[in-house]
């Protein structure tokens, strides 16, 4: 099976909450380069989160419906 990039988040925690909610459905992701990333530290860029290519629609359907979207990014003054 291949692995897709089904959603990219700003920063390490960002893609750990997103991973961590696909996995309570049952739907294995994988954060790319996450073991070239420190433990501690919060990484701030692109972090691809990564699944299977046949659960593609339907994590990105979880995503969509159960996570809010960015504070940051849907800020206005």
């Amino acid at each position: 099976m291949s692995l897709v990039v089904v959603e990219t988040y700003p920063n390490t925690m960002q893609a750990h909450i997103a991973r961590g909610l696909l996995e309570s459905h049952g739907i294995q992701a994988t954060i790319l380069h996450e073991h070239s990333l420190s433990t501690y530290s919060f990484t701030i860029g692109e972090v691809p989160l990564m699944v299977d290519e046949e659960n593609y629609i339907r994590a990105r359907e979880i995503l969509t419906d159960e996570l809010p979207p960015d504070p940051i990014e849907s800020f206005s003054a």
